[in-house]
């Protein structure tokens, strides 16, 4: 019985990867035939992509890093905004509290650091 579910197992991932590979042979092929180039596919993708407006209001912030929390502040009045252990954390309670209507930012003077990205993330 174990060795029948071993061979179901390893089929359906075969068969998985299988039809990925057979997917992507067959969108790059078709997209050759049209003629379409990966220029073209990433003008496209531009387009697609939900631009940032420049109307958004910005608020500035300060991260601080106090013991094993990150606290985040509105940098005209020092109001306290959240506190997280990690980026992200920080990242989702930002997200929270201002949705999309506000554009975040924030200076290296003023504690970027804390939210940039590992490069092993």
């Amino acid at each position: 019985m174990l060795e029948l579910i071993i061979v179901f197992a390893l089929g359906v991932a075969l068969g998985g990867f299988a039809a990925s590979r057979l997917h992507e042979n067959t969108m790059a092929d078709l997209l050759q035939r049209l003629g379409v180039t990966e220029r073209d596919l990433e003008r496209v993708l531009d387009q697609l992509q939900p631009k940032v407006s420049q109307d958004l209001p910005s608020v500035e912030v300060r991260v601080e890093q106090v013991d094993d929390q990150l606290y985040v502040y509105r940098l005209d009045t020092m109001e306290f905004l959240c506190q997280g252990a990690n980026r992200e954390a920080v990242v989702a309670c930002l997200a929270d509290r201002f949705h999309k209507d506000f554009k975040i930012s924030i200076s290296e003077e003023h504690g970027a650091r804390y939210l940039k990205e590992s490069p092993t993330s």
